[in-house]
């Protein structure tokens, strides 16, 4: 069954990017609620999101909710994003995540932007004197995920979505839902002595379907006065509906392990991954990333994002440069397994100065 199970996967790895390799970049700017495209965590950002099938924990939040059920026992994070540095646009993000036994774990995420204070102005006081206001940008996602087996998980991520200022608004829902596959290709290396376990694993998952979005408020109403009678007369202006920008993701990664020690603990870990992103309203893009690993204890991590022209200086589609890096730190807590991890990313971007990520997590009873 497994086999079975492994091949299947690897036909639909295969198949499924040529199928849609094309992509939709006619529909770039087509679709709304783009801020949940950004990765808040900063393991995965330092991979650029290609390890959709190895994510574990509270960051499957972003790439595969799947591996969420990968949680032990608890597990709570503390993200801050600082968003195209010099534009003064932060993102905080908040997450849990609780195993409840027989496989279940239960999550919560709480994603909030921070734009500053803008100026107001108006058509007759251009000038800004008319104070300031910020917009409000909120999602939260409650989450279920399963262990079926040893070997496959899923899971499904609920999202309630709201922007707006004080006079206009937009409220959502979108759905994510995702499943992962792992097994053992090589369970020992005989000339190494070097145990092996679960070291392939194949990820898919679809972020942000649902409904069309749609603004509406007393700020889309405007005042007039009739040039022939004189009279006051208000009205308001229609609002288009917007869809979430939805995507695929479909990744691979393999474990290496580069020591020769008869344990199933590697005391130095190599994990190649790697994803293809579908884009609905954007073109395709393809990244691959790699982690290396000493005793799970320090982790270094870089990745790339290739779409079409990313390299070229007029005919980019992305403010990202398509290279990531990271590091990330696991400080032992108590005896039991609980563990501190504190993981930081940054890419390079095409204007203002690079996307910083910094994710402190606290794992309680930890099994890693």
């Amino acid at each position: 069954m497994k086999k079975y199970i492994l091949q299947l996967m690897s036909i639909v790895t295969l198949v499924s990017p040529m199928q849609i390799i094309a992509g939709n970049p006619d529909r770039s700017g087509g679709a709304g609620g783009t801020q949940l495209l950004i990765n808040p965590y900063g393991r995965s950002a330092g991979m650029l999101g290609a390890n959709t099938a190895s994510v574990r924990g509270i960051e499957s939040f972003n790439l595969n909710i799947g591996g969420l059920a990968y949680t032990n026992k608890t597990e709570i994070s503390f993200s801050n994003v600082t968003y195209l540095q010099g534009t003064d646009v932060f993102i905080n993000n908040l997450s849990i995540a609780q195993n409840l036994g027989g496989g279940n774990v239960l999550g919560l995420t709480i994603n909030s932007f921070d734009f500053g204070s803008i100026p107001i102005t108006s058509v007759s006081q251009p000038d800004a004197t008319l104070g300031t206001y910020s917009p409000q940008v909120l999602n939260i996602g409650a989450a279920f995920s399963k262990k079926f087996s040893n070997s496959i998980t899923g899971g499904i991520n609920v999202r309630i979505i709201s922007e707006g200022i004080s006079s206009v608004t937009a409220n959502g829902i979108g759905l994510d839902a995702g499943v992962q596959y792992q097994t053992t290709l090589n369970g020992k290396n005989l000339a190494k002595k070097a145990i092996k376990k679960e070291d392939f694993r194949f990820g898919i998952s679809v972020r942000n379907i649902g409904p069309n979005m749609q603004y509406s408020g007393s700020g889309l109403s405007f005042r007039s006065i009739n040039p022939t009678t004189g009279a006051d007369r208000r009205a308001l202006m229609g609002s288009e509906t917007f869809n979430l920008p939805a995507l695929v993701h479909i990744g691979a990664a393999y474990d290496m392990r580069l020591d020769d020690k008869a344990t199933e603990t590697y005391n130095h870990r190599l994990t190649l991954c790697g994803n293809f992103n579908y884009n609905a309203f954007s073109a395709n893009v393809t990244t691959m990333g790699l982690e290396y690993a000493f005793k799970e204890m320090l982790m270094l991590r870089g990745g790339f994002a290739y779409q079409e022209n990313v390299l070229s200086e007029y005919s980019y589609q992305s403010q990202y440069l398509g290279f990531a890096g990271g590091v990330g730190f696991v400080f032992p807590v108590s005896k039991s397994g609980t563990a501190l991890a504190i993981n930081y990313a940054y890419a390079p971007t095409r204007v203002f100065n690079g996307i910083h990520n910094l994710t402190i997590a606290l794992n309680i009873d930890s099994k890693k």
